[in-house]
Order: C-alpha cells, then structure tokens, then sequence
C-alpha cells in the first residue's frame, strides 16, 4: 500500500520538504508555458512539413440575392 512507504516519524524528509515547500501556482503557470510553447512548435512544424497546395482548386460561391 502507499501508505507503507511513509515511516511513522513525523519530521518529513528533505525531499518531502521540497514537495511541501513547493507552490502549486508556479507549478501550474509554469506546466502553461511549456504546453503553450509545444503547441506553437507543433503549429509551426506542421506548416512546415505539410504548407498548403497552392494548385489546389478553389471553390467561390457567390450569394444570389
């Protein structure tokens, strides 16, 4: 069980120390950048690798009014 893994002394370890110590808001704004900088990467490596066709044919509806 998980809780076998914990002694029963109530001092916390120094790596327990450093999960406690650790701010969950920096945490999060930080995991944000780093989704946000692999979202522009993929963006950019998707234009890269597949650009639009320009031979493509264009379809242009016109309104009848």
């Amino acid at each position: 069980m998980l809780d076998d893994l914990r002694s029963h002394d109530p001092r916390p370890t120094e790596e327990e120390r450093g999960w406690i110590a650790a701010d969950p808001l920096t945490a999060a704004a930080r995991a944000l950048v780093l989704v946000g900088i692999s979202v522009m990467i993929g963006v950019a490596a998707s234009y890269v690798f597949a650009p639009d066709d320009p031979s493509a044919a264009v379809v242009a509806t016109a309104s009848r009014r």
